[in-house]
């Protein structure tokens, strides 16, 4: 792995890490029992998001006119990669907590089963890690004749409808606690969105700047 690479990762984990340690286990009280699978996950969930925004716009910001290093556009694969890994995890550790059902209360509805947020949070997630697969094994596959299949995966259009998904997860499960700043742990917003606010970020670069 590059040593750009490397940094990057490097310095998203740790953001990601010392902002959910502070925000849940220093502020909001959570107990230090729920950091290997509760807090850390999220510190997996905002890694991933963060990586793959950067990794998707940075193309569209070097065309638009940012000075974007070349050594950061020659990382994109590796933290491409590297996203997709951390997503992953994510998506185990919310299949093992969502299965104790005590931890997303709000994904359950009160006369049982899974409420409205929970199916269209989950939905839109499984849709965009499906697509972010499809996405990493696009570059695997024989560029002999599947060079549609590969410019299909790789199109403005594509990714563009693809990291509308992942926001469109983040954004049905988080956007309630948005709305009430006086609840914040410590004044800190939620992870759902300081996700969101990278993704927007992002997303103008990929909009106006990927052909």
């Amino acid at each position: 792995m590059s040593k750009k690479a490397v940094q990057i990762i490097a310095v998203v984990f740790l953001f990601s890490l010392i902002y959910s340690i502070m925000r849940y286990h220093v502020f909001e009280g959570v107990g230090s029992k729920d950091f290997a699978l509760y807090v850390f996950n999220k510190c997996l969930a905002l890694t991933g998001f963060i990586l793959l925004t950067i990794n998707f716009a940075l193309g569209p910001a070097k065309r638009l006119g940012a000075d974007v290093p070349d050594a950061w556009l020659a990382a994109r694969k590796e933290m491409g990669i590297v996203s997709f890994l951390m997503i992953f995890s994510h998506l185990i550790c919310a299949v093992l907590l969502f299965g104790s059902g005590g931890y997303y209360a709000k994904f359950f509805a009160a006369e049982g089963g899974i409420s409205a947020i929970g199916s269209w949070s989950m939905l839109l997630g499984v849709l965009a890690f499906v697509w972010l697969y499809v996405y990493n094994i696009s570059f695997k596959v024989s560029q002999e004749g599947d060079e549609a299949f590969v410019k299909l995966v790789t199109s403005r259009g594509s990714i563009t409808i693809a990291t509308l998904l992942a926001a469109g997860h983040v954004t049905v499960m988080g956007f309630k606690g948005w709305l009430h700043p006086e609840k914040w742990a410590g004044g800190m917003p939620p992870i759902t969105m300081v996700a969101i606010a990278a993704f927007l970020i992002g997303f103008g670069f990929l909009l106006f700047g990927r052909r």
